[in-house]
């Protein structure tokens, strides 16, 4: 039982250090921040947040440690260009009667090369070369973001006349669809319905078997007349119809 403890030791820290995970660097840092300062009594940040105008003084970094490890300290910042700022050692502040400390680092940015370089910036901690922490952090103009909000104020008032535009030229779509629609409504009440239709179509058929069955039977002059007469007959059905359709 001892053996299988020991062999899950080994191979828990085998696997850490493949990892590449220090165990006591890793349990040493408790927290850190982006701050203007700290307490000379607490040691807490003060004015912690990661977004600063060119006109702000300083911004640091701040990192809490438990057990302070007898080691090396880096803290390495980086510009919006991802160019090297500033790279310096540092010491931890121990705290008095405590078993941490922390470690501040900072960088001025107003009346500074700094101020002008806006944008997204790292800023990264390194414990005897291994970084541990990645931190990022930026500087904006307010006067650049006034302008892009009324230039977005601008484009929300271009947005509403277009709206108003579409809004009119489908109320006129709408009345045009509104009248096809009365038209062809009007248009369905003169056309004749398939009853009359049909009940056209018997009476003519019935003419035109009247009118065979004569010229069949008769092959006189008078025959002919008769037939005039049916083919006239025929002629005013058809036009009966016509008229049932544009009635």
């Amino acid at each position: 039982m001892k053996k299988k403890g020991l062999s899950l030791v080994i191979i828990l820290t085998f696997s850490w250090t493949m990892l590449g995970v220090s165990i006591i660097q890793a349990q040493n840092i408790q927290d850190y921040a982006m701050c203007f300062g700290y307490g000379t009594t607490d040691l807490q940040p003060r004015g912690v947040g990661n977004t600063i105008f060119p006109y702000t003084e300083k911004i640091g970094l701040w990192v809490q440690i438990q057990n302070p490890p007898d080691t090396t300290y880096r803290v390495i910042w980086i510009d919006p260009n991802d160019s090297q700022f500033r790279n310096t050692a540092v010491t931890v502040i121990d705290k008095s009667g405590e078993d941490w400390g922390i470690i501040f680092d900072s960088i001025n940015i107003a009346e500074t090369t700094a101020e002008n370089k806006l944008g997204v910036w790292a800023v990264e901690f390194y414990i005897d070369g291994e970084l541990e922490i990645r931190n990022e952090f930026q500087i904006i103009d307010l006067e650049s973001i006034q302008e892009q909000i009324a230039e977005v104020i601008e484009d929300k008032n271009d947005l509403i006349d277009d709206l108003d535009v579409l809004r009119a030229e489908n109320s006129a779509l709408e009345a045009q669809i509104g009248a096809l629609e009365a038209s062809y409504a009007a248009l369905e009440a003169q056309v004749g319905t398939e009853s009359d239709y049909e009940e056209l179509m018997d009476d003519y058929e019935q003419l035109s078997e009247d009118y065979d069955a004569l010229k069949a039977s008769q092959g006189s002059t008078r025959t002919m007349m008769y037939a005039a007469i049916v083919v006239a007959l025929v002629a005013v059905v058809v036009a009966v119809y016509f008229g049932l359709l544009k009635k």
